[in-house]
């Protein structure tokens, strides 16, 4: 049976991510070449199951337990990193709390396919029986959590700007003010009380009218919201108006440019990228090579050459320089370090880059298989030609839903609407003739 997704193990809690799949998930991880496991998750009311199954689980094949608490993603790799083990992420992200997930990684970085495909079949052909095992063990260590929250403060200049976090309801909510506050005075802090169910639920990076009405109504300079375990981040200006995460890494990418810092004057983006960001770096002398949908994808491109910067559309800002994986909030400081030196607002740090219109549109489908249909795939190849391979047109599934998502970008916003439009036509007849 498949389990893992582009983002690890993903269902809805107690349906599909049962306290069973978790002690096996904990089993599983004798699998694995590493003693030592920490465990951490964002702020789902069905985390504790998740977690106290994956822990006994792990505990009965002879692993060293350490429960972190609540905790964002990249504090729970940064955490696998530090102690050169284990680390288990109990999370869905942008989900709602009803969602949960579990990913997995070593040293950092999420295990590799090869290490999925080997605990899939160790879940297929193992039951979630728990015995005594004197080897194991299980600990809750909250206070590791800080070693992070250290981790973060150090990378932060001093600011005097007027800043906004919105922290999603979710795994931010416990941090993100003591980190921020540390350097910023005029720090305002926005859904940061969960309750187990509220978790991205009007707020967050899949809600940015809450961070933008929060830095309208104050008068702030600049505005972030994350997402629910903290990997992503997407920021509003002083106008409210959104910056995504293409234009963000644009940011970064041109600033350690000018200090000569960007290795191989070379940026990672995806297949998903705006093509006038595309453009815009290259008329300021970055290159830009990029990769199939996933952090993951990212991450394999950018250690082929060391490349220090790269990421998503989504806000996954992956700054290899301090850490292997996206981190919303690291992310979010590296923008303040910015706007703060060179003392420009997000508004004049993104004025030179071209934004295309682009259009991304999100279709439920009993098979997500029709994405591989010989119709569609012609119809691709049609339109590309006939547009002189000048626009970008991805169909492809979602790797943590049962949804097609199709997007096109393109210099004029009428051909991106009659492109749209002709795809989602086509793949909604299709998915008709599926009974």
């Amino acid at each position: 049976m498949k389990y893992f997704g582009t983002d690890g193990i993903r269902g809805e809690a107690y349906v599909t991510l049962t306290e069973s799949l978790a002690k096996k998930v904990g089993k599983s991880l004798s699998t694995l070449p590493c003693k030592k496991i920490v465990i951490g998750y964002d702020t789902r009311i069905s985390n504790h199951m998740l977690a106290d199954g994956i822990a006994s689980g792990a505990k009965s094949v002879g692993k060293e337990v350490i429960d972190v608490g609540v905790i964002p993603t990249p504090g729970l790799c940064y955490l696998s990193t530090l102690l050169d083990c284990i680390g288990v992420m109990i999370t869905a992200s942008h989900n709602p709390y009803v969602d949960n997930g579990i990913k997995i990684f070593f040293n950092g970085a999420k295990i590799k396919d090869e290490e999925e495909l080997v605990i899939e079949d160790y879940l297929d052909s193992h039951d979630d029986k728990i015995v005594i095992n004197e080897e194991g063990s299980i600990i809750s260590d909250e206070s590791m959590v800080e070693k992070y929250v250290t981790f973060l403060k150090e990378k932060m200049c001093h600011s005097d700007l007027k800043v906004g976090l919105d922290c999603a309801n979710g795994a931010t909510s416990f941090v993100a003010e003591e980190i921020f506050s540390s350097k910023i005075k005029n720090l305002f802090v926005s859904a940061h009380e969960p309750n187990g169910k509220n978790i991205n639920l009007g707020v967050g990076s899949t809600h940015i009218e809450n961070i933008a009405k929060l830095v309208k109504e104050n008068g702030l300079d600049v505005g972030f919201a994350f997402d629910g375990d903290g990997d992503r981040m997407l920021a509003v200006d002083e106008d409210g108006v959104l910056h995504s995460g293409d234009e963000l890494i644009a940011v970064i990418a041109s600033y350690l440019h000018q200090k000569a810092l960007l290795t191989n004057d070379t940026v990672v983006l995806t297949i998903m990228s705006n093509l006038g960001i595309i453009s815009s770096l290259n008329k300021m002398g970055i290159k830009v090579t990029t990769t199939t949908v996933g952090d993951r994808n990212v991450l394999l491109e950018m250690l082929k050459d060391n490349y220090v910067v790269g990421g998503e559309n989504s806000g996954h800002i992956i700054q290899l320089r301090h850490l292997s994986t996206g981190d919303g909030m690291l992310s979010a400081i590296a923008i303040l370090n910015i706007m703060t030196e060179t003392k420009k607002s997000l508004k004049e740090l993104t004025s030179n880059f071209e934004i295309w219109p682009d259009k991304l549109v999100n279709l439920k489908v009993k098979d997500k298989k029709i994405a591989l249909d010989s119709r569609i795939q012609d119809k691709v190849q049609e339109t590309l030609k006939q547009y002189n391979n000048e626009i970008q047109l991805v169909i492809r599934p979602s790797g943590t839903e049962n949804l097609l998502r199709v997007s096109c970008c393109a210099k004029k916003q009428g051909d991106v609407d009659k492109i749209i439009e002709t795809f989602v036509t086509m793949i909604e007849t299709i998915d008709k003739e599926i009974k």
